[in-house]
């Protein structure tokens, strides 16, 4: 017989093993105990979930302070200021002479924030660091997420304190009536003006409209002056009225382009559909061309230089000449996907772009004969292969911060010292060790009809045992890159090689690459990633027994789609967070966060169409009885992008079909990995699934 204080022990035992992994939810056909990750058990994933060591640095305008903010545990969303000379010898907590911090554990109610943080910061001049709060928030697609309040305050270096400086409400009078959207402005930084003035973006409301002011703010003894002087007011608004998911260009950092004099020359609006440039003059002349697929690189003598290609064909770059408003293609080509862009001091024109052409990391200068131009050419032979971008220059203009990086390396971070001559390493950005880390191999795939796709393969360092197929969400828009992903490192560290294919739909490739898979859900995109897997196989001496297919978002949806599509190929296949009724999609009946867009119609009849049998037949719960290979699935609770109903409905025509499947949810996720205690618990599931063990 158990005595009551034995029984009563026993039961607080098994409750707390219970809720150890009590957050993963509705788990079917999977021993529940895999979930629950005892910390060190696995040191490889320990490391690969583990935040960035630097999210941002920053040298001082005279060189002799960095600013760094770190995600580290140490130093979650908070900067440190070190002394650079000192850094070389002593370290980052040697060198640091000041750590800024805020009191996290209070929100603001009028924003509607459960805690504040430290995130963006600049450097005002050699004493003040201009510091943006941020908010943290539960976000239904993301989860607990940060995101800008256009809330700055001032650091005094001399006196190591914070000063208030901008706070994005107008102050309510005894009388007035004015409302939230009234009182609330928007603060952007735009650029240093000098050592004394900074020029900041602050979004006006003005009858149900925001237009951006650039106004010129003096730094004093007291920390700002928060009034400061306009240098422009914008003649059209930034953001019309609010509809959801409406573009908000007001607090966009390029709102206003400024030339080398700290003169406004362009500022941008949007109409919900459309955005638009606009010459910073009295009338605020309007440049007759939609800039929806553009993004703006630099403005310099009338023109305008653009990421994106008129032709379609693909990502190039472009210029738009503001006096004739023509718009002409001034990369090659053959390159497509910007990658970076540089420009020299004071200069806003890039004399140079690294893009990828056919696939492979390229650098095309526009004037090579400028400094800069010749610094860079002699730093690409000593990183081959590796994207690069530089920081900001010191105001001598004879210093700067240089990173490089890939999927091996995550972010190298340098310090260029002309005066020296000499290139010093200063900080890596990751946690993880370089010998643990796994290169992507860039690739080149034939399609069906004989077009050319690209993608990347990330081999083990040892055997490969599996191939896994990595497939990105969207399908329109998003694109794999050659960067660090947790999952596909953690994967390739127990043995398997990750292929990511960028299929026609990704993003980066131009509008043509994108716009031929429009409708093509379970058809062409299908095609695009069975021929490169195909490639790969082949490549690596692999068959199907050793080959799965997965991913979250889109890439769950075609995961199930590859199981009765190409069951040949693949032995198990891994939907993650996906959409498996692409006929409830279609209608909105599914009551994701989409369905609440004013064009959700006209959107999904251009990305699906209106062919009720093509919807039918590429959707996984119609076709579960011609599925054939392993099946796992789960998404989050919370996800309102694939809400929860696609998966209740996928595992109902599964077993009614009679298809043993592997399923369960997480009830605090929303359309997301989550933290790293969620990474950690499904992690080594998802992979045991992929190994068969």
């Amino acid at each position: 017989m158990i005595k009551p204080m034995r029984f009563f022990l026993l039961y607080f035992i098994s409750l707390f093993a219970m809720t150890e992994y009590g957050w993963v939810q509705d788990i079917e056909n999977i021993n529940p105990k895999k979930f629950n990750y005892e910390e060190g058990s696995d040191p490889d994933l320990d490391l690969y979930v583990k935040p960035t060591f630097v999210s941002d640095i920053k040298l001082s305008p005279d060189g002799k302070h960095i600013a760094l903010q770190s995600d580290s545990e140490e130093f979650t969303q908070g900067i440190i200021i070190s002394d650079l000379e000192k850094f070389y010898t002593l370290g980052l907590e040697g060198s640091a002479v000041a750590k800024l911090a805020v009191d996290n554990s209070k929100g603001d109610p009028d924003l509607g924030v459960r805690a504040l943080f430290l995130c963006n910061f600049e450097w005002a001049s050699n004493r003040f660091l201009l510091v943006e709060l941020c908010g943290k928030e539960y976000n239904f697609i993301e989860g607990e997420v940060f995101f800008s309040l256009g809330i700055y305050k001032i650091y005094d270096l001399n006196t190591n304190e914070f000063r208030a400086f901008l706070y994005p409400f107008e102050a309510v009078g005894r009388k007035s009536t004015q409302n939230f959207q009234e009182r609330y402005k928007v603060a952007t930084f735009i650029s240093r003006y000098d050592d004394d003035h900074i020029l900041i973006s602050v979004a006006e409301y003005k009858r149900g409209f925001r237009y951006a002011n650039l106004r010129k703010i003096r730094l004093d003894k007291k920390g700002t002056s928060s009034r400061g002087e306009n240098i422009y007011v914008s003649k059209v608004p930034c953001q019309f009225k609010l509809k959801y998911r409406s573009t908000n260009f007001c607090n966009d950092p390029q709102i206003f382009i400024v030339n080398g004099d700290k003169q406004p020359v362009l500022t941008f609006s949007n109409d919900n559909e459309n955005i638009y440039a606009h010459l910073a003059d009295k009338d605020s002349t309007k440049i007759d061309i939609d800039l929806e697929n553009y993004d703006v690189l630099g403005f310099s003598d009338s023109k305008l230089w653009l990421a994106g290609d008129p032709s379609g064909d693909t990502q190039g770059i472009s210029i738009l000449d503001i006096d004739s408003k023509k718009l002409y293609r001034a990369s090659d080509k053959t390159c497509h996907s910007l990658l970076s862009g540089f420009q020299s001091l004071n200069n806003s024109s890039p004399y140079a772009v690294q893009m990828e052409c056919e696939g492979k990391k390229d650098f095309l200068y526009f004037d090579s004969q400028t400094r800069d131009a010749q610094i860079l050419g002699s730093l690409t032979q000593s990183f081959p292969d590796k994207t690069i971008s530089f920081g900001n220059w010191t105001d001598s203009n004879d210093k700067a911060l240089l990173a490089v990086s890939d999927s091996s390396s995550i972010s190298d971070i340098f310090v260029l010292d002309l005066k020296r001559g000499s290139l010093n390493f200063l900080v890596t950005a990751s946690n993880v060790p370089k010998e643990k880390l796994h290169k992507n191999e860039s690739k080149v795939f034939t399609t069906k009809d004989g077009k050319n796709i690209y993608g990347y393969l990330t081999k083990p360092k040892n055997k490969i045992e599996k191939l896994f197929v990595y497939v990105h969400g969207g399908p329109y828009g998003p694109r794999d890159y050659d960067s660090y992903d947790p999952f596909e490192q953690y994967l390739a560290s127990k043995g398997i090689a990750v292929l990511k294919v960028n299929f026609r739909g990704s993003g980066g490739y131009g509008l043509n690459y994108m716009e031929q898979a429009y409708t093509e859900w379970g058809s062409m995109i299908m095609d695009d990633i069975a021929s490169a897997t195909i490639q790969v196989q082949k490549e690596l001496g692999l068959s199907r027994a050793n080959t799965c297919v997965g991913g979250a978002s889109f890439g769950g949806y075609a995961a199930l789609a590859m199981s009765y599509k190409y069951p040949k190929i693949y032995e198990c296949v891994l939907g993650m967070m996906g959409v498996f009724d692409l006929k409830m999609l279609r209608d909105g009946t599914d009551n994701s966060i989409y369905t609440r867009q004013d064009d959700y119609d006209e959107t999904m009849e251009k990305y699906l169409g209106n062919n009720v049998e093509k919807l039918i037949d590429h959707s996984p719960v119609f076709n579960a009885d011609k599925m054939d290979t392993r099946i796992m699935m789960w998404t989050g609770l919370q996800d309102q992008i694939a809400p929860i109903v696609h998966l209740d409905l996928m595992k109902e025509a599964l077993k009614a079909a009679e298809k043993p499947y592997q399923a369960f949810t997480m009830s605090r996720l929303g359309h997301t990995y989550g933290r790293d205690e969620d990474m950690k618990a499904m992690f080594p599931v998802m992979k045991d699934y992929i190994l068969g063990n």
